[in-house]
């Protein structure tokens, strides 16, 4: 949609929906479905990406939950508007607290090309949430817990107010519409009067569709199909879902199978580098021989018979004085060196586990989206991707979202999917219950709940289930790793599902394949 059409959309939807009552937001990997009180239970759906820009209505719900979005949920939008004749639109909701309080925010879509964004901002102006990182205003500032600021415009004469005779200098006209509107000039009606015609036509529900198949906010000259408001979904969402979800799930595998290549290489590069580190005593050893022999060396040149002291005794050693060569600074220079290798070995260890969490994170990330047949577990998983703060905050979740069985005298649940095990282990756990997981091949996490001491069977039929639902089903024996749940971690900055946990035990069983 251009311009015109957005506004056109705003003063339909304004008309009809300002006053009402938000069900839910729902949010997919390119668009935002708000969901609204009528007797069609329509739902204003704006596509932000994943193809033109566009705001109509459907009357079904689409998306998954967002938590900060989901404070919108109940409320009432107050004002729908935009900035008049440009892709910048915005929805006023209010909604009170259960305390009293009554919370404002505004919700704005920004659908300006490529550079497309949605934010939400509150009462204050603060920006509180946003789609993704993109900013069509390169000398602006934004950003959660920004100020919120308009985007500048990239014209300033409009239907309104203008002192050209170029429909291409208005906001809002694209080629399309220019070239329509330029139709009525070619058949002598004047620019006054074509302008007049077109700012008429955005106050009513119609809109056309070309011979071309465009869809444009006013009648074309020659032609022209007639497609209602609550019609334009159809000619907007031409892909059909099935495709869109491929699309997913392709961009999904390509980000990880990047991912696990960019830190198998970083892999690499650092188990060299420990190799260099671990052989400091060579480094040491040389130092050694310079300092044992360094009244030979002061002033020295060339090739040098130096001393070298041993158990076994003193042996002969040829040693060859590089250019501008000082004793004394070469002596102290190997022994950093020695030092900063030795102190390099833990970090360098620690760094290269870091890396091996990442790969396997990666790994299991392709095997979920491989076994994955549910697409609303890939839209969700897109979804979470993109939220920039890492989920730690504890938010109770219902248990029906994981499977759950009973094991001895505690209670099993498990999560099969990336943000499952993430809610599971980081939103619904206690720290006090028992975590497992395949060694080092993607599984389900699963979360065992007690009151009273973990019993041997309890734990091995725990890790049976895991590594029935683990890449290695197939295996005779699979090594399980659990550990309490405190002792499970999820650094920020990393996808959902992504942990780390140090201290644990481990147990080998067969697995159990519940899901056949």
């Amino acid at each position: 949609m251009d311009g015109l059409s957005i506004t056109k959309a705003i003063n339909i939807l304004k008309k009809r929906y300002e006053g009402t009552s938000i069900t839910k937001v729902g949010v997919t990997e390119d668009a935002i479905c708000i969901g609204v009180y009528s007797e069609k239970r329509a739902s204003i759906f704006v596509r932000v990406t994943g193809g033109k820009p566009s705001v109509h209505t459907i009357f079904s719900s689409e998306g998954v939950s967002d938590q900060t979005l989901d404070r919108l949920n109940g409320g009432k939008i107050t004002h729908i508007g935009s900035r008049k004749y440009d892709r910048v639109i915005f929805f006023d909701i209010e909604k009170r607290r259960p305390s009293g309080k009554l919370e404002k925010h505004r919700l704005i879509f920004e659908l300006i090309g490529k550079m497309y964004n949605a934010l939400l901002n509150n009462e204050e102006g603060m920006t509180v949430w946003t789609f993704c990182k993109n900013n069509p205003d390169a000398d602006r500032i934004m950003g959660v817990g920004q100020t919120y600021q308009i985007p500048k415009s990239n014209k300033i004469q409009t239907l309104e107010k203008y002192t050209t005779d170029n429909f291409a200098d208005l906001l809002g006209f694209y080629p399309v519409t220019v070239k329509h509107a330029g139709k009525y000039l070619e058949n002598n009606f004047s620019f006054d009067e074509t302008a007049i015609l077109i700012n008429e036509s955005l106050n009513d529900e119609n809109f056309y569709k070309d011979t071309a198949g465009k869809l444009i906010p006013f009648k074309p000259f020659e032609g022209g199909e007639l497609v209602q408001f609550d019609n334009i979904g159809s000619l907007i969402d031409t892909t059909p879902k099935s495709l869109r979800d491929v699309s997913i799930r392709n961009r999904l595998v390509r980000f990880f199978e990047k991912q696990a290549d960019k830190y198998l290489k970083l892999k690499d590069k650092l188990e060299q580098e420990l190799v260099v580190a671990k052989d400091h005593e060579k480094i040491s050893t040389t130092a050694e021989l310079l300092k044992s022999n360094i009244h030979k060396l002061k002033n020295a040149k060339g090739v040098v018979q130096l001393d070298k002291y041993t158990y076994e005794g003193v042996s002969t050693v040829e040693y060859k004085v590089p250019e501008l060569f000082e004793v004394n600074k070469e002596i102290d220079k190997l022994y950093r060196r020695t030092d900063k290798l030795k102190r390099s070995i833990p970090l360098l260890d620690k760094r290269i586990e870091e890396v091996d969490n990442i790969v396997d994170s990666a790994l299991e990330q392709l095997y979920f989206i491989e076994i994955s047949a549910n697409d609303d577990e890939l839209r969700e998983l897109s979804v979470e991707m993109k939220k920039k703060a890492p989920l730690q905050k504890k938010r109770q979740v219902k248990e029906k979202q994981f499977e759950k069985m009973e094991i001895g005298e505690g209670i099993a649940y498990i999560g099969r999917n990336s943000v499952a095990n993430h809610r599971l282990v980081f939103q619904f756990a206690n720290p006090s219950d028992w975590w497992f997981h395949a060694q080092k091949i993607p599984s389900a996490h699963l979360i065992f709940r007690k009151n009273g001491i973990v019993t041997k069977e309890e734990i091995a039929e725990c890790a049976a289930i895991v590594a029935g639902y683990s890449k290695a089903k197939a295996d005779l024996k699979v090594t399980v790793d659990y550990t309490q749940k405190k002792h499970v971690k999820k650094p920020k900055n990393t996808p959902p599902g992504f942990v780390i946990y140090h201290k644990f035990f481990s147990v080998i069983v067969e697995p159990n394949l519940l899901e056949k």
